[in-house]
């Protein structure tokens, strides 16, 4: 989830099927085991990898975009700093995809609106937070090392607000694939440019915050479904959490005066508008490829693949030949993550 914003980002991974193809079955049982493990049947595990493969895929694209975007600099020297702006742009992007796919597979009446406005509200206060993070000056990859955490808050929250319980197996999966992604993320970032700022790091903090609120919110939705008898369709959570999202950026673009200024920025400088446009398919289909993941499994699962998907951006920058070297940290960091993702499909 480039450094030349204005070259289109090539593709690296054998395209996925669409996620409008995808069949969404019923959300499984969640703690068919003990303390919450559950087994996964094979007819599961090919549901969990098809959720992957897309996650990899489309938010690998999506964070080579959104570097080159707050890298890039017009030829007078300014950079691009309206980032609610960008986050109406990707929201709008996600209600657009969600809305075609609602149409399609049909939708649910009833959803409780109060829990997905407060998991929209949290997404995109996490996503401008860590957008923020970029423009205030902190390098890409200290940003996705410390972003690396995000298993921590969110079963945290999925404990607190949502009553979830986790066993031993599970909370060392989640130590093991931060802990190795954090090592693979800081030997990748080593060879790097890049200034860190204390206002970049405490606004990486706070979307660590909010996306251990969402982790919760989204647990607690899928019980009060449950208890209403309302079924999760992945369009209508990936729908209505971007609507709520982009109602969220328009009243704070609108509020900063970032309209204006960004509309202005992509009319100097139309590249950027180019890049804004990719980043929000990737974004929207990433989406949705989350949003199935979610309805068939959990957001702590989930999250488990959004994270190591940055071992796989190595992977891949390793073998482009990239100015970065993977040192014997690195490599151990790899293996580490690798064995804790594959704990979950096992």
């Amino acid at each position: 989830q480039a450094a030349v914003c204005a070259v289109p980002c090539p593709a690296r991974l054998v395209n996925p099927p669409s996620p409008l193809l995808l069949p969404m079955p019923e959300p499984i049982a969640n703690g068919a085991k003990e303390g919450g493990e559950r087994r996964l049947t094979t007819s599961q595990r090919f549901q969990l990898l098809k959720g992957a493969a897309g996650i990899y895929f489309f938010f690998i694209q999506y964070g080579k975009l959104q570097e080159g975007i707050f890298k890039y600099r017009s030829p007078t020297g300014k950079k691009f700093d309206a980032v609610w702006f960008l986050q109406l742009i990707d929201a709008a992007a996600n209600v657009l995809l969600a809305g075609i796919g609602r149409l399609l597979q049909g939708s649910e009446e009833g959803l409780p609106q109060q829990l997905l406005f407060c998991s929209g509200l949290g997404q995109v206060m996490s996503k401008y937070c860590l957008s923020a993070s970029l423009a205030a000056g902190l390098s890409f990859p200290i940003a996705t090392l410390a972003k690396s955490a995000k298993m921590v808050p969110v079963m945290v929250g999925s404990l607190i607000v949502g009553g979830q319980r986790f066993s031993l197996r599970q909370i060392s999966q989640a130590a093991a694939i931060v802990g190795g992604t954090s090592l693979v993320t800081l030997g990748e970032g080593s060879g790097k440019a890049g200034s860190s700022s204390s206002l970049g790091m405490a606004l990486v903090g706070a979307a660590l915050a909010f996306d251990g609120v969402v982790g919760g919110v989204q647990r607690r939705l899928k019980v009060t479904c449950k208890e209403q008898k309302k079924r999760e369709r992945p369009y209508d959570m990936m729908f209505w959490t971007n609507f709520y999202m982009a109602l969220a950026a328009l009243a704070f673009a609108a509020l900063r005066g970032e309209l204006r200024s960004g509309a202005r920025f992509c009319r100097a400088n139309p590249s950027v508008l180019g890049q804004m446009l990719k980043l929000g398919a990737c974004g929207a289909m990433g989406q949705a490829c989350i949003f199935y993941t979610i309805s068939n499994f959990d957001s702590v699962t989930c999250t488990a693949i959004t994270t190591t998907r940055k071992l796989i951006s190595v992977l891949i920058s390793l073998g482009e030949g990239d100015k970065a070297t993977l040192g014997p940290a690195g490599w151990l960091g790899l293996s580490i993550a690798s064995l804790g993702i594959m704990g979950e499909v096992a």
